[in-house]
């Protein structure tokens, strides 16, 4: 039986924190991640550290004065940039895009090599945008009491199956991925809000993190994408999203009616706008559009 399901991620102007193992949610899905990365944050930030190790062109500490700088960059180069702990481990980078293609059937955009899986879940995609329409369906047929178009049964079908999906593709190391990789990558975000790092450091006078990495790429020379603040938008929603779907014991007409509460609304159009300025799709207007045929 299924419970009223209010999604309430903390909202900021960032990118929500990763799920913490005290959260009813318990821990990170790895679309948390692959929307972090695809806004290019981790190619800036490698090339940042890179620059800091071998010259000051860039950027310039001392010790007298910037001791915690220094050691906070240090520790954040041993930990997201660090090596394999094994011979038989792929660089840790490869590790993250075969994982993406496994689970979602993705790829970073840059980074199409990689030891690609033979299996990987090339259903993904679509079965969460036609849960997506169903879901904008029922949004939709609140406070209709003629002929409802949307169809409960069927929304809570296509969210079994992407649980099966989800559940058919996480095994081995993908959780552990997951959560390592949530945790490293928003320790990169937070470094977007320290300003003395950014501002009195780097130069970098915007005071909205999404405008520093945009402005720390174009002084690095680095592609960031230009969606990057809807990028981050999506990985803070779809983790819960997708968590959520995940841990709900069994998807039936009233757990599909619950999501759709309208304390959820607010959630599913962040996604909903998010997707949109991203890959062009409007869950919105095509459910719209369906509508306007019946």
């Amino acid at each position: 039986m299924s419970v009223t399901t209010i999604l309430t991620p903390a909202i900021n102007n960032v990118v929500d924190a990763p799920i913490r193992e005290t959260d009813p949610l318990k821990r990170n899905n790895l679309i948390y991640s692959y929307f972090i990365e695809s806004t290019g944050l981790l190619e800036v930030f490698r090339i940042l550290f890179s620059s800091f190790i071998v010259s000051d062109d860039v950027l310039k500490l001392n010790r007298q004065d910037d001791s915690d700088l220094i050691e906070l960059i240090k520790t954040n180069i041993n930990t997201v940039f660090a090596k394999p702990a094994s011979t038989v481990t792929p660089q840790l980078d490869e590790l993250r895009y075969n994982a993406y293609w496994r689970l979602f059937g993705y790829k970073i955009r840059g980074k199409e090599i990689f030891p690609k899986a033979v299996n990987y879940n090339s259903e993904f995609n679509k079965t969460f945008e036609l849960a997506m329409y169903n879901i904008f369906q029922m949004i939709l047929d609140k406070g209709i009491t003629t002929e409802k178009v949307g169809n409960p049964n069927a929304t809570a079908e296509l969210l079994d199956n992407l649980k099966r999906q989800l559940a058919g593709r996480t095994y081995n190391t993908i959780e552990d991925i997951s959560q390592d990789s949530a945790f490293k990558l928003y320790s990169l975000v937070a470094l977007l809000s320290n300003n003395k790092l950014m501002v009195e450091r780097l130069n970098i006078r915007s005071e909205d993190p999404t405008r520093r990495l945009i402005e720390l790429g174009e002084k690095l020379k680095v592609a960031v994408a230009k969606e990057t603040s809807y990028l981050f938008l999506l990985a803070g929603r779809m983790n819960v999203f997708l968590r959520k779907v995940e841990e709900e014991s069994e998807w039936d007409a009233k757990a599909a009616t619950d999501l759709t509460s309208d304390e959820n609304e607010t959630f599913f159009k962040d996604i909903e706008s998010s997707w949109f300025h991203v890959t062009g799709r409007s869950f919105l207007a095509d459910a719209l559009k369906a509508r306007r045929h019946v």
